[in-house]
């Protein structure tokens, strides 16, 4: 008597390698993450996500949370060292609602970034986010009922930078002030946290609020640079696509940043800053250097090392901002927190723009 085996299950193919993926066309690489569920295990799971949501790009978050913080008169507490994971999260889901919803630019600019959302799985990379969501409104009843909803008013701004129907991404002007929502978010969620009952903003807290979005609007044009030809194949309106070359772009966002650390004087004149916090301003040099070094990066590797290097500038004039505005405890141990996961995270190399994973083509100038 013959027994007919039963079938053995149909095995979903292997993913494609990372030169395997960079060989697709950048249309064919956003139909196979779309279609493909992923198969990592859940420790690389957790390394995906920590790469797609790029730790690195957080640690600004944290300190303005510590800046606001501090304005308020909040110290060194429980609640202080929650908030800073807070913000810590609250940046690390903004990577990657951006990143899953940006295939079609990323698969263009950053083809070892789309690799990553492939091995993890496009549609589970959405549920983790909102995961990561739910956690922070859940953490937000600790400090009060009311606090949940500065909490999701932030996380609203978080979801509609990247998503439709707003989109902010994709509107040149407003997405710069959705973008510096990454540091003035975290700010107001630090100032109404701390100390309680705080909840109205006095003039200097006003100010300071005004100075952090005038300075990130102009991170978020150097940020649109590297991307430049990416997103205008796609057909994204950014702060840089609406210049008709990215040599004009790059000219743009160097006279926007040095308004934005230049600013700085301004509020210092103004009384809302005490004198001492003119110490930072050397970081404006800097700067400027970090802008003629994105204008003369011709390949897309050296455009996001350049980035790169602009986001520790970045943290380092903010850091000096937060402690010679509010020296103390609660900013001097936000800052070291912050500097180990920004080093910690460059070397455990978790983050989605590195050398390797940008497009290999000649950037045109």
């Amino acid at each position: 008597m013959t027994v007919n085996a039963a079938p053995l299950p149909a095995q979903a193919p292997p993913l494609p390698g990372p030169e395997e993926f960079a060989a697709l066309s950048p249309h064919r690489r956003e139909e196979v993450v779309r279609t493909t569920p992923g198969s990592s295990g859940w420790a690389e799971t957790v390394r995906i996500t920590l790469m797609l949501g790029r730790p690195r790009t957080c640690v600004p978050g944290m300190l303005t949370f510590a800046l606001g913080w501090t304005v308020a008169g909040g110290g060194v507490t429980g609640l202080f060292f929650a908030g800073l994971a807070v913000s810590l999260v609250y940046g690390l889901l903004a990577n990657t609602y951006n990143a899953y919803t940006d295939l079609a630019e990323d698969s263009r600019n950053l083809p070892g970034r789309v690799w990553q959302v492939l091995r993890i799985g496009h549609r589970r990379l959405l549920w983790i986010s909102h995961a990561m969501s739910a956690v922070l409104i859940g953490v937000s009843l600790f400090y009060s009922a009311a606090y949940v909803v500065p909490m999701t008013l932030a996380l609203v701004g978080a979801h509609q930078y990247s998503f439709l129907p707003g989109r902010l991404k994709a509107r040149p002007v407003t997405g710069l002030f959705a973008f510096s929502l990454a540091v003035f978010g975290p700010y107001l969620l630090g100032y109404f946290a701390a100390p309680a009952g705080v909840r109205r903003l006095t003039t200097d807290a006003w100010a300071i609020l005004a100075f952090l979005i005038i300075w990130f609007v102009a991170k978020g044009m150097v940020k649109n640079i590297p991307d430049y030809e990416g997103d205008r194949e796609a057909g994204l309106r950014t702060s840089a696509t609406v210049f008709p070359d990215r040599l004009s772009a790059a000219r743009a966002a160097t006279v926007v940043t040095l308004i934005g650390y230049l600013s700085l004087t301004g509020f210092v004149l103004a009384g809302s800053l005490p004198l001492r916090t003119l110490a930072a301003l050397p970081w404006a040099v800097a700067a400027f250097r970090q802008c003629l070094a994105m204008a003369r990066a011709v390949e897309n590797p050296a455009a996001n090392a350049v980035l790169k290097a602009d986001m520790l500038l970045s943290t380092a004039f903010l850091a000096s901002v937060l402690v010679l505005r509010t020296p103390g405890w609660a900013t001097a141990l936000s800052v070291v927190i912050g500097a180990v996961i920004l080093f910690g995270s460059d070397l455990l190399a978790l983050d989605s723009r590195r050398k390797g994973d940008g497009a290999a083509a000649p950037r045109t100038t």
